[in-house]
This record gives C-alpha cells, structure tokens and sequence, in this order.
C-alpha cells in the first residue's frame, strides 16, 4: 500500500469513527487487505506488538517460528509508548488500546496483532486466531501451602481488580458464614499485589500464571513463591491469539493451521520454556 492510499485510509478511518454508525461504516475498507498485501508486497507478515508485555520475547519468537512454516518474512510494528491511552499494566494480559487504534493498526500498520484476548466484548469487525495460549489462575503465597485451607480465616487474598476469577472469588467469599472466610483487596496491577504479598500486607493473591512465571523468570520457588492451580471455585482459562481483521479469513485461516502444528510439534511448549514461562514441571 503506497503512503498516499494508507493516509487516505487514516482519513477514511477517522472518519467512520466520528459517525454514529461506527460499526455499519466498517465496508468503505478494501476487503481482503491481506491477500492485497501479499500482491504487491510478495510473501510477508507484519505483526504488532506490545514491546513491555510479559509476553513480549515469547511472541516475538512465536511470530518468526509462524513466518518459518508458512515460509513468510516476519516484521514487527512495535505499540509505542505515544500510542497507549494508558500504559499497559506490568505483568498482565489486556490490550489497553481503543478500538478505533486497534482498526486503524490493523488497517494500515500489521496483518495480525499479537496477544488479543478471546472475548465476547471484541469487535465484530476483529477475529481471533486458534488461541496459542490458554493461561490459567493460580493461587500463590509466601508460605510453604498455597492451598486456600490453609491460610488463617480473616487474612486477606489480593487479585488484580477485574482480572480473570475476581467475579469468582467474590462470590465464593461471600457465600461462606462471616466467620469462616477470608477478605479481598483488589489492587491495579499484578505488580502491586505481588509486592504487597512479599511485604506481608496480604497472605496470599490469585494472579494467571504467565504473570506470575514472568516476574519471577519461571521459578516461583527460588524467589519464594508458593502457588497452586487447585482453587475452589471454577476460572475460565485466559486465552490468547491474534487478532486479525474479520475480512482477512484466509490470513486468520492460516495463522490458526500453523499455531495447531507448532502446538502439536512442541515449539510453542519449547518457546515458553526459553522464554521463561514455564516452571521446573513444565507448568
């Protein structure tokens, strides 16, 4: 796409943005941008990325060993730091982006936006590839016992607020009888509830395993963790892919079929424990 057609795009975009019927605007976009792509540009994937995610290294890796089966030349569009509305959260999983930066990125900078959570609340305009991870809560202590019987009824569990199993913990706190159950502070970021964990203002937190393999370098014990996957009430695993733009089946088609062969074949269990994502039992 010459400079002059993608910023007449940007127009176009912006404008359909402005406008009440944002969604229904969506067809004035070339269909296919990606099969018109590989015409005139040959054989090659341009991924976004959010550089400062936990997941930042692995998905990059990722991203070349998908180039590799599909004997595609990856690049990379980075999300600077001018592009956020607010800073991504330190080791967590959201895309902070509006939705008009998401279509304009995926209209104009990348072919698929790596990290994209699998979500009714995304766009109709956006698809999400065969999720390459399906992350799941931990719960995680300073102790010895990372079992939630154990922990002293009226201590306090943290979770980052609105994170995957909040909905959860809430209602299975507030089912117990007043004198047998624990308290819940919700905290921003993981970051911060793993710091008031060390610190002691809280006994334990609920945190996705990714976050918390990614700050301690994939050896929760070594840095005095204690975590279990066995909690008492049901959390729906957080799953990952990429996002593509919902015109571009074929492109979304063929991300799928190369992320189930590296799954099958090992590489994307191989990548994480390069990366730092796995721990001493292959979690």
């Amino acid at each position: 796409m010459s400079k002059t057609s993608r910023i007449g795009l940007a127009g176009i975009a912006a404008t359909l943005f402005a406008g009440s019927a944002f969604a229904q605007s969506f067809d004035i976009v070339p269909r296919d941008l990606y099969t018109e792509r590989m015409r005139q540009e040959g054989s090659k994937l341009v991924f976004c990325i959010n550089p400062e995610g936990v997941l930042a290294a692995f998905e990059r890796d990722l991203a070349q060993a998908i180039g590799q089966s599909l004997l595609a030349e990856v690049e990379f569009y980075e999300v600077g730091a001018r592009d956020w509305p607010t800073r991504p959260l330190p080791l967590d999983y959201r895309i902070v982006l509006t939705e008009q930066q998401m279509f304009i990125m995926l209209a104009q900078e990348c072919d698929g936006f790596m990290g994209f959570l699998l979500s009714a609340s995304n766009p109709d305009w956006m698809t999400i590839s065969q999720p390459y991870l399906s992350a799941q809560t931990v719960l995680v202590t300073r102790s010895e016992s990372a079992a939630l019987a154990d922990i002293p009824f009226g201590e306090t569990i943290g979770v980052r607020m609105m994170a995957a199993g909040d909905n959860r913990l809430i209602q299975y706190l507030g089912a117990q009888a007043e004198e047998s159950t624990w308290r819940r502070t919700p905290y921003p970021d993981n970051e911060l509830m793993l710091e008031r964990l060390i610190d002691g203002t809280i006994s334990a937190g609920m945190i996705w395993e990714y976050g918390l393999f990614g700050a301690t370098g994939g050896d929760p014990q070594a840095a005095g963790f204690s975590y279990s996957y066995d909690l008492p009430f049901p959390v729906d695993p957080i799953e990952i892919g990429i996002a593509t733009r919902a015109e571009d089946t074929y492109l979304n088609t063929v991300l799928s079929e190369a992320i189930d062969a590296l799954e099958a074949d090992g590489t994307i269990e191989m990548l994480l424990a390069e990366n730092g994502l796995t721990d001493a039992n292959g979690n």
